[in-house]
């Protein structure tokens, strides 16, 4: 009947469309690795529609706050309006450009997608400090419990970030005025041995 036939003809079709993806020097396939959400060398994350006055420091805390994953580098083009965040991982920065996509940034939902070019073998892969209180504008006007806060906060993210030698650069000199001595809670820590 024909029926059968149907059937014949939709089975043939999906042979033809299993087959034609990979031909036999894999170029298809290829062209599929490369793409960055499956290439694990690619762990840098793309922001788009950034407003002029965000600076590294505002996309550095933006997406601190996001908690996807272990900032390495923050990078911004002011007068492109599109910055970088590079994470430890691939895994890391895919997390990222979910979580941050459409967030507003300034009151301007950021665009967020892979980096254009993977994140080349050789990069140095130092953690950023955590966003350090000392740099926000306007701290003095700041309500004070809201400061408590976010000193908690610093303490604990801090506390993880000591565990890894730049860590120092959070205790350093300057920062101490902004924050009554914060600053110097990595001398005051014991030394620690691995």
């Amino acid at each position: 009947g024909a029926g059968a036939v149907g059937e014949q003809n939709s089975d043939a079709k999906s042979v033809v469309e299993l087959t034609s993806g990979t031909s036999d020097d894999g170029q298809e396939k290829v062209v599929n690795e490369d793409a960055p959400e499956n290439n694990p060398q690619y762990t840098t994350a793309y922001v788009g529609n950034l407003a002029p006055e965000v600076t590294s420091v505002d996309l550095h805390r933006h997406f601190h706050a996001l908690g996807a994953g272990v900032i390495e580098d923050v990078r911004i083009q002011r007068d492109k309006g599109f910055g970088f965040v590079r994470y430890n991982s691939h895994a890391e920065a895919a997390r990222a450009i979910q979580l941050g996509n459409a967030r507003l940034l300034f009151g301007k939902p950021v665009k967020c997608s892979w980096g254009s070019k993977p994140t080349p073998p050789g990069s140095s892969s130092n953690p950023l400090p955590p966003p350090a209180i000392g740099q926000i504008p306007g701290l003095s006007a700041m309500d004070p419990a809201a400061y408590q806060r976010r000193l908690a906060l610093a303490k604990m993210v801090g506390a993880q970030a000591f565990m890894q030698p730049q860590g120092q650069r959070i205790g350093a000199p300057g920062q101490g005025i902004y924050d009554g001595g914060y600053g110097g809670i990595a001398s005051t820590q014991p030394p620690m041995y691995f």
